[in-house]
C-alpha cells in the first residue's frame, strides 16, 4: 500500500473535476445535439421556398371550386372587371385569392403582397390536380384552371404565415437534408472525441509493450493542459515505469556489487587451498582438489554475472576493430569439432564467407562460442553451422537435433538464470547465463539473437549482425 500512497498528488484525478472523462462525454453528447440543431437551422434557412405539397381534398377543395364558378360567372356572363370581382368583399373576406398567369406580370392578386413573398412558385406548366402547397412563408391551395375574358389563369387561395415555426421548417426539409444534418455533426464530433480518447490510450499501449520487452526507459508524454482520468493514467504509468526501472537497476547493481565483493574472498580462498594442498596428506588433498574445482566454477559464475551486469548497464567498453569472420571463428571451429567428437556427435560447418566485421572480437567470439557449445551439449547426433549474408547483414545460424524446448521456454531462454527443467538441467552444466550474455553482447553490436524451433526437432540459434 505504501507504494501507491507515495504517488505524486498530480497523478490523482477526481471524478468530479471539470476536465474528467465524465464531463467530456457529457458535454460531447450535448455538443453533438447542439451541432445537429444548428445544422438543421442552417439548412432550413437555405432551402428553396416551395418545400412540400400534397393533393387537396375535402371542404377546402369544395370552397375553392365554388369560388372558381362564381368568379367565372361574374366576369364572363355579367361582364364585371376581373380586378373588381377579385377584390370584392364577398370573395376577399378572410381570403387572399391569386390568379396566376403564364406571364407573371399579368398575374392578379386580391391583396397587396406586403411581405414580398415569392408567388412565382404558384404556376404549373402542365395540368396539375389541386394541391395543398406549403412553403416557409405561406400556404397555398390550388391550382384550379379558370378562364376569364379568354385569358387562361390558375386560381389559388393563399394563407400567409407570419412567423413559420422551426418545427414546421424541419418537417418540410427533404429526407436527405435531415439525414445530412444529423449524420454530419454526429460523425465529425464523434471522430474528434474518439481521437481525443483513443490516441493517448494507443500511446499507452505501445509504451506498455516496450516496457514489457525490457525498455525500462520508456515513458509517455502526458499533455500539460489535460487533467482527466487518461492524463492521470499516463502519470501513473510514468510513475510505475520509474519505480520499476529504479527497482530493476537497484537489483542489477546489487547483483554486480555482491559478485564483485565475492571475488576477493574467493581469490583468498583459492590461494589458501593451494597452500593447504602442499602440506596435507593424500586423502585431504583429494578434498582440497574438489574445493579448488568448485572455487573455479564459482569464479566463472561471478565472472559471467559481472559481464552480464556491465552489458545490461552499458558499462562494457567495446574494443572495436576490423577482423575477418574466418579469423574470428577459425579456432572456435576447431574446438567445436573436438568437443563434438568427444560427445559422440557430428559437427558440420560451412566455410565462413570472406568479409570483414567491425566488432569487439573477444566479446563476439564468446557469444558465438556460447551458442555452439550450447548446441553441442543438447544435440543427439548432429550440429550444423551455416552462414548467410547480404550487402548489409551477416547471419550465423547454429542448429542442433536435440529435444528442443517448449514455446513458453523458447520465449524465456535469454532471461538470466533461466534453465529448462527437463532436458536442459543443471546436470548438463551452466547456470542459465550463457544465452543472456550472448543476447546482450549481440545487442551491443546492434545485432539480434533469434531463437526458434529446428525442423524436425531441436533448437536453432541465429546471430544476425550488420555489416
Amino acid at each position: 500500500m505504501s507504494f501507491w500512497q507515495n504517488k505524486p498528488r498530480f497523478a490523482r484525478c477526481q471524478f468530479n473535476r471539470p476536465g474528467s472523462l465524465f464531463y467530456q462525454a457529457f458535454f460531447g453528447f450535448w455538443l453533438t445535439i447542439l451541432g445537429m440543431f444548428l445544422m438543421l437551422l442552417l439548412l432550413s434557412q437555405l432551402h428553396p421556398e416551395q418545400l412540400k405539397s400534397k393533393q387537396l381534398h375535402g371542404k377546402m377543395l369544395g370552397s375553392l371550386s365554388h369560388l372558381q364558378r362564381n368568379i367565372e360567372r361574374l366576369v364572363n356572363i355579367k361582364n364585371k372587371p376581373v380586378d373588381t370581382v377579385l377584390k370584392h368583399s364577398r370573395f376577399t373576406k378572410n381570403k387572399w385569392l391569386y390568379l396566376s398567369h403564364p406571364k407573371i406580370e399579368q398575374s392578379l392578386s386580391s391583396k397587396a403582397n406586403k411581405h414580398n413573398m415569392d408567388l412565382s412558385l404558384l404556376y404549373f406548366d402542365t395540368p396539375t390536380p389541386p394541391l395543398f402547397i406549403a412553403t416557409d412563408r405561406y400556404y397555398a391551395y390550388g391550382p384550379l384552371s379558370i378562364t376569364l375574358n379568354n385569358e387562361q389563369y390558375q386560381l389559388f387561395q393563399i394563407k400567409p404565415l407570419r412567423d413559420p415555426p422551426f418545427v414546421t421548417r424541419i418537417k418540410m426539409l427533404p429526407f436527405w437534408l435531415k439525414a445530412l444534418a444529423i449524420l454530419l455533426p454526429s460523425i465529425v464530433l464523434s471522430i474528434l472525441f474518439s481521437r481525443r480518447l483513443v490516441a493517448p490510450l494507443s500511446e499507452l499501449g505501445q509504451a506498455a509493450k516496450k516496457l514489457a520487452q525490457g525498455e525500462l526507459s520508456t515513458r509517455v508524454k502526458a499533455p500539460k493542459k489535460r487533467h482527466d482520468e487518461i492524463a492521470s493514467l499516463m502519470h501513473d504509468f510514468n510513475f510505475m515505469a520509474e519505480r520499476l526501472s529504479n527497482s530493476v537497476q537497484a537489483h542489477k547493481q546489487l547483483l554486480a556489487d555482491v559478485s564483485h565483493e565475492l571475488r576477493s574472498p574467493l581469490t583468498r580462498l583459492t590461494l589458501a587451498n593451494v597452500m593447504a594442498q602442499d602440506t596435507q596428506g593424500e586423502t585431504q588433498k583429494n578434498y582440497l582438489i574438489r574445493i579448488e574445482k568448485e572455487a573455479k566454477c564459482l569464479d566463472k559464475m561471478l565472472s559471467d554475472v559481472l559481464t552480464l551486469s556491465r552489458l545490461e548497464q552499458n558499462q562494457q567498453t567495446l574494443q572495436v576493430e576490423a577482423i575477418s569472420l574466418d579469423g574470428l571463428i577459425s579456432n572456435l571451429l576447431s574446438d567445436a569439432q573436438f568437443e563434438a567428437h568427444q560427445k559422440g556427435c557430428t559437427f558440420i560447418s560451412e566455410l565462413p564467407p570472406s568479409l570483414l566485421l567491425k566488432c569487439d572480437a573477444a566479446l563476439l567470439n564468446s557469444a558465438i562460442e556460447n551458442i555452439i557449445r550450447n548446441a553441442i551439449k543438447y544435440a543427439h547426433s548432429t550440429v550444423t553451422l551455416t552462414f548467410k549474408h547480404t550487402d548489409t547483414t551477416i547471419s550465423i545460424c547454429v542448429r542442433d537435433d536435440g529435444y528442443g524446448v517448449s514455446d513458453e521456454a523458447l520465449m524465456r531462454l535469454c532471461q538470466p538464470f533461466y534453465r529448462v527443467s527437463d532436458s536442459r538441467n543443471r546436470s548438463s552444466g551452466g547456470i542459465g547465463l550463457g544465452l543472456a550474455i550472448t543476447k546482450r553482447a549481440v545487442s551491443a553490436h546492434n545485432g539480434k539473437l533469434i531463437l526458434k524451433h529446428n525442423t524436425p526437432n531441436g533448437l536453432a540459434a541465429e546471430i544476425r549482425l550488420p555489416l
